[in-house]
């Protein structure tokens, strides 16, 4: 298990898949394979979301995890906070109130703590935000986890 996780929450407006009428499957619409309009508002939705976890992963270290989390896998979520927590040595009461802020708009959690929660930041303010959150002996000075040469 990596020593560090951040987990992006997924905006609660933003679909799953499988929204839509048939999500364009061929055989189960009634109108044959298309393009559903839903389908393409998704894929608009969730771009935001997507340049912040490309500029989060490719900007920390490979050995931190990174994660899109849908906030209703509360099944997911809950424990996960629970065991990053823990392992950071977080207080109980602390780590409770993290747990109600959890599936927050669009919550950036890092290593268990709930550090923005207001919504989407752009993407160079959501890795200063997790930089900011991560511990000071991850060593991140703005290393990136790709190979030089790359």
């Amino acid at each position: 298990m990596a020593r560090h996780r951040v987990l992006l929450i997924r905006p609660w407006d933003a679909p799953g898949a499988g929204s839509g009428c048939c999500t364009g499957a061929a055989g189960v619409c009634v109108e044959g394979r298309h393009e559903d309009p839903a389908s393409a508002r998704q894929r608009a939705d969730q771009r935001p979301l997507g340049e912040v976890y490309r500029t989060v992963r490719a900007r920390l270290p490979a050995e931190i995890a990174v994660e899109i989390v849908d906030p209703r896998n509360t099944l997911f979520l809950l424990p996960a906070i629970v065991r990053d927590g823990r392992r950071h040595r977080r207080p109980w009461r602390t780590l409770l109130r993290d747990l109600v802020r959890a599936t927050g708009y669009a919550a950036i959690i890092v290593d268990g703590r709930v550090v923005s929660e207001s919504g989407l930041p752009p993407a160079e303010q959501a890795l200063r935000i997790v930089r900011q959150a991560l511990d000071p002996s991850a060593a991140l000075s703005h290393r990136s986890s790709r190979r030089p040469g790359r």
